[in-house]
C-alpha cells in the first residue's frame, strides 16, 4: 500500500472527493490510489464528503406480468 505524505493529504483527498462525486466507488478509489478501503473512507470524511448509502446502485427491476 502507498502512504500519502502529510503535505499532499488534503489535495489527494479533494481529488478523491471529485472522483467519488463523479461516480467512483470507495473500492475503485482504493484500488486506483493503492490504499485500503478504510484509508480512502477516512480521507473522504476528512474533507467532509457526503457518502452515499451502503450497497451501491440498485438496478431497475423488470415488472412482473400479471
Amino acid at each position: 500500500m502507498t502512504r500519502i505524505p502529510a503535505v499532499r493529504r488534503e489535495a489527494t483527498a479533494l481529488r478523491m472527493q471529485g472522483r467519488y462525486y463523479a461516480g467512483s466507488s470507495i473500492r475503485n478509489l482504493a484500488e486506483h490510489y493503492r490504499l485500503s478501503f478504510g484509508t480512502v473512507r477516512t480521507l473522504l470524511l476528512e474533507v467532509e464528503t457526503e457518502l452515499r448509502p451502503r450497497g451501491g446502485r440498485r438496478g431497475v427491476r423488470p415488472r412482473r406480468k400479471a
